[in-house]
């Protein structure tokens, strides 16, 4: 192999999904390991929440899958999948892992009950990607333009003061929705950056969203441009 290429599987910003058979055919016509990270896919994307590859519904799957168990999973630490020659390799030499304190049993046990709530209960995957639609629709109603298919919906404001100030506004009304801004995204693109859960009622994203268009209407005039 000539070399690497690594992608977000989600990306965290944007919430938008890659293009996972274009990576993995680049990767093949230039003879390139690949490398995915699925810490915002595990347990969102792809019927029952398995990620990338059941997202698009592929055999093929990149060499390293790493991902964290601290999003979707609600613990701490996080992973690395791939051939055992590679796991054996990273055991010997990744200097993270070996002056790192290993993870406690109580970690590890959450993690795993996670992990089987994940897979044997698809209906808790099934409602956040609802949630997902259904907001998305609700912040349309309210002249945000909105579309993710991941739990990561961005409404791009653009200034940043203006971004921060909507962002405490919408706090003091009791919703904690951060604002990002450079240099975390580029300058110019400032946003609200919200994350939805299963378990999020309809009644309240069809209010958060109606919060959102009423403060951003007194900002800016009614659209989020």
């Amino acid at each position: 192999m000539k070399g690497l290429i690594v992608s977000d599987a989600v990306f965290s910003m944007d919430g938008d999904i890659v293009n996972l058979p274009r990576l993995l055919e680049i990767a093949e016509k230039y003879d390139l390991f690949s490398m995915l990270d699925e810490a915002h896919a595990t347990g969102v994307i792809g019927t029952k929440g398995l990620g990338t590859v059941e997202y698009y519904q592929i055999d093929k799957k990149p060499d390293i899958i790493m991902g964290t168990l601290s999003k979707s999973i609600g613990s701490e630490g996080g992973f690395v999948c791939g051939r055992q020659i590679l796991i054996e390799y990273l055991k010997n030499k990744s200097r993270s892992f070996i002056f790192s304190t290993a993870l406690s049993p109580a970690v590890m046990a959450s993690s795993i009950k996670a992990l089987e709530l994940i897979m044997n209960e698809p209906q808790r995957v099934q409602a956040l990607q609802e949630n997902v639609q259904y907001f998305c629709q609700c912040l349309r109603e309210a002249g945000i333009e909105a579309d993710s298919k991941t739990a990561i919906i961005p409404i791009v404001i653009g200034d940043e003061k203006k971004a921060m100030e909507i962002s405490k506004e919408l706090f003091e009304q009791g919703y904690y929705i951060s604002a990002i801004r450079y240099p975390t995204v580029k300058k110019g693109s400032a946003r609200l950056r919200v994350t939805l859960m299963s378990t999020h009622t309809k009644e309240e994203l069809k209010r958060t969203a109606e919060t959102i268009g009423n403060i951003l209407n007194k900002y800016q005039g009614g659209t989020n441009e």
